[in-house]
């Protein structure tokens, strides 16, 4: 820090060496000027590794990825202005799916504020919607003491860590710069530092928040529901029923497919009579599943919920006791399996997977079942399911990822922006394989992602499923009103995916085949790196193959529960 050339590095390299001594290990850089103090301290570390993301939307997403698949948050470093506003659909993300990222964006003084000067907005509060926390950093000045910075720092790290509260999310530092914003020499006083010489002469941070350690939520009796963010709270090794949610983290055979069980059981009494718990209790939210939504409101037991907060997870207001904070979920001594849905998950899960095996045609969900098995190979990595279709088909048609493999989403909100930037994230952030499913609007809708994504080094799988529009749309009512689907909610753009990876320097393939998908799946892990993957199919394939592995999960469970 004494090396310094000038007060605003000194004041940046406080605070990028904190954030190492926190445990932060990745900065996305965007560039800019006014940030020049702020990239530099990071790019000048050593102990944090910087990524550079042309864009501050796509780059403030590959910081939510890193830290989703981390739990650490990642440091996303912006300029002035609009560059601020385009972080905003991350950091609602992140709120609502409770995952930290830290947001240094770069600003004026207070002289060249609100009167005309270039690149200037009203920015200090314009994520105060979205962030947990935010605090507008003074410009640096060696009248204000060098333990500030130090504990601003750690405050934003705690405040997006959610630590005490267990509500994480992102948190807006503004640090305000006036020039020389590049590292040019200016005289400053070396004893600013003298305050914080314990400090200078460790390791640790300046300040360490730890949470009060929470009571185990003991688990007596019923089922679980694992929404988002519940591999958090609940342990692996869960021994009770559980409806894991796709992109839950908890998602494994004996687990998934509580869609297609409660499909049959709305027309089927005895299989409906059989489920019926003794109480319920759901972890996380984001959960992909209406049906099953709709069926906890309708039960008369009672409903707990873990994780309540901010926001609370209760869509139809039906919970009896919500606990607030980080909790973890431990089974009680009198925790038994759930008998009839047991039966019914391994009924439904088996048929489905059956009917998906002899599904010969590429449609969209045989393009998930058959990409994940190609990646089993692979003893660890992460499955990341893109918002509209993938993640409902995976969930639905009860496709878990392999064996020793995770799971991601950005299903907190269910944007489709940013789902490429964010599976770079995890690639960054792992080092092991990704294989993500994104849909071809949402492709479109980060396309700026691929240029990220070019940068990965292990294997990063994106399968682009191309059904040329939006269709999940036609699962709604407006697709009854022809005169205006097609063009405003189908949205069909006529574009292969093919020549875009070219223009980002990334291999590409198009298979025609399962088989010629499972191969180019096999060759992207091979190859390492990032790889495009165009699955072509029609919306009306891939909806005739979801209601033929429906009907053979309909029949099993009726023959079982006759």
């Amino acid at each position: 820090m004494r090396d310094a050339p000038n007060l605003n590095l000194a004041w940046t390299s406080l605070a990028a060496e904190e954030c190492r001594r926190l445990g932060v290990r990745h900065a996305v850089i965007s560039p800019g000027s006014r940030s020049a103090p702020l990239a530099v301290a990071f790019a000048r570390h050593g102990g944090i590794a910087v990524h550079v993301a042309h864009d501050e939307r796509a780059g403030a997403f590959m910081a939510l990825g890193i830290a989703q698949s981390s739990g650490v948050p990642a440091v996303a470093v912006m300029t002035s202005g609009t560059a601020v506003a385009n972080v905003l659909p991350a950091a609602v993300e992140a709120r609502v799916s409770r995952v930290p990222i830290l947001v240094f964006a770069a600003d004026r003084p207070p002289e060249l504020r609100d009167c005309g000067a270039n690149q200037s907005i009203p920015q200090a509060g314009l994520l105060d919607g979205a962030v947990r926390w935010s605090a507008d950093v003074p410009c640096p000045s060696t009248e204000i003491p060098a333990e500030f910075v130090l504990s601003t720092v750690d405050e934003a790290f705690a405040r997006a860590c959610g630590i005490g509260s267990g509500l994480a999310g992102a948190v807006h530092l503004n640090w305000q710069f006036r020039e020389p914003l590049a590292p040019e020499e200016r005289a400053w006083d070396r004893a600013w530092l003298g305050s914080v010489a314990r400090w200078s002469r460790g390791r640790s941070p300046w300040r360490r928040t730890a949470a009060v350690r929470a009571e185990p939520v003991r688990v007596d009796q019923g089922i679980v529901v694992a929404g988002l963010g519940a591999h958090r709270a609940i342990p692996a090794s869960w021994r009770g029923t559980m409806l894991a949610d796709a992109s839950s983290g908890r998602s494994a055979p004996g687990r998934a497919g509580a869609d297609l069980v409660l499909r049959s059981a709305l027309a089927h009494p005895p299989l409906s009579d059989a489920l019926a718990p003794e109480r319920i209790t759901v972890v996380g939210g984001g959960i992909a599943s209406k049906r099953l939504a709709e069926w906890i409101a309708r039960q008369p037991c009672p409903t707990v919920t873990v994780g309540a907060g901010d926001p609370r997870n209760d869509p139809h207001h039906r919970a009896q006791e919500a606990l607030a904070g980080a909790a973890m979920l431990a089974p009680g001594r009198a925790l038994a399996s759930h008998a009839g849905w047991a039966r019914a998950l391994r009924t439904a899960e088996r048929a489905a997977a059956r009917a998906l095996s002899d599904e010969r045609a590429l449609s969209e969900p045989a393009a998930i079942a058959t990409a994940m098995e190609a990646a089993s190979a692979a003893r660890r990595g992460t499955v990341f399911l893109g918002s509209s279709m993938p993640v409902r088909d995976a969930d639905f048609l009860s496709i878990t990822p392999p064996a020793g493999w995770s799971a991601g989403a950005n299903r907190g909100a269910s944007g489709i922006d940013g789902l490429v930037s964010t599976a770079t994230g995890h690639a960054t952030a792992t080092q092991a394989p990704v294989l993500a499913f994104v849909g071809d609007v949402s492709a479109l809708h980060d396309l700026n992602g691929l240029q990220l994504a070019s940068k990965a080094e292990s294997p990063l799988v994106v399968v682009v499923l191309n059904n040329d529009g939006g269709g999940i749309f036609r699962y709604l009512p407006i697709a009854k009103h022809g005169d205006v689907f097609e063009r405003l909610f189908a949205t069909p753009h006529g574009r292969s995916f093919a020549a875009f990876a070219k223009a980002f320097g990334l291999p590409s393939e198009s298979p025609r085949s399962r088989a010629a998908l499972g191969a180019a799946v096999r060759r992207a892990m091979r190859r390492g790196g990032a790889t495009l993957i165009e699955v072509t199919c029609t919306r009306e394939a891939s909806e005739a193959a979801r209601t033929r592995v429906a009907a053979a999960s309909d029949a099993a469970l009726r023959r079982a529960f006759a």
